[in-house]
């Protein structure tokens, strides 16, 4: 065999070889970027001291539960309430029983009435039957930080208020946490970009240098 053929054939390899690694490498690092990042925000940011998983994780992860029960009127009366951090908010059951006979209550109106405490911040909403009977259930938006305390109020067909029971929320301020997680992101989302665009560029030069020496488009 010819020995420049031979070398012709050297150098056309080696020339794969570096594009191949050209066009490889950006994608290899943006790879290695994104992974950095759920790296950062998955396993070292809640690793760190005070550092907390996503407020809706917080939603299940050590969420606490209050209870209250007692008679209202011709009815006993069950809630449970929890706050979800993630959205600012409330949710409640409420369980409503006739207290002579035990049996569930479907036509009660259950109310959760709720106040900011310090302030004149006030308001209520109904809670909605999901088809159990006696089963109520209402999620009560907490705009503001600050204690936030809900009351039950059975209102009876044809006349009767009762209060029972009352829930405590703190609901803190806003962290930095979830804006911080979207400029790691957008970070990550830049450079990617930014990788993309190299390798536009390194494969129009390799076409521009294919076309000027003679060369097949691959």
């Amino acid at each position: 065999m010819p020995r420049g053929y031979r070398s012709s054939q050297r150098r056309a390899r080696m020339t794969t070889a570096i594009g191949f690694i050209y066009r490889s490498a950006p994608a290899a690092v943006a790879a290695g970027v994104a992974l950095l990042f759920c790296v950062i925000q998955i396993i070292i940011i809640p690793a760190m001291p005070g550092g907390l998983p996503p407020a809706e994780a917080q939603d299940i992860i050590g969420a606490t539960t209050q209870y209250t029960s007692g008679g209202a009127g011709p009815y006993t009366v069950e809630g449970e309430a929890r706050l979800l951090p993630s959205r600012q908010a409330a949710i409640h059951i409420v369980r409503v029983s006739d207290a002579a006979t035990g049996l569930p209550v479907d036509d009660a109106r259950v109310k959760v009435l709720m106040s900011l405490r310090g302030s004149d911040k006030a308001g209520w909403a109904h809670a909605i039957s999901p088809n159990v009977p006696g089963l109520y259930s209402a999620t009560v938006e907490l705009g503001e930080p600050g204690i936030w305390e809900t009351t039950l109020l059975i209102e009876q067909p044809g006349g009767g208020e009762y209060g029972v029971g009352s829930f405590t929320f703190e609901v803190a301020t806003p962290t930095a946490e979830r804006s911080a997680g979207f400029v790691f992101l957008g970070v990550a989302v830049v450079l990617m970009l930014g990788a993309s665009y190299l390798v536009l560029q390194i494969r129009r030069n390799q076409r521009r240098r294919r076309l000027a020496s003679g060369e097949p488009s691959a």
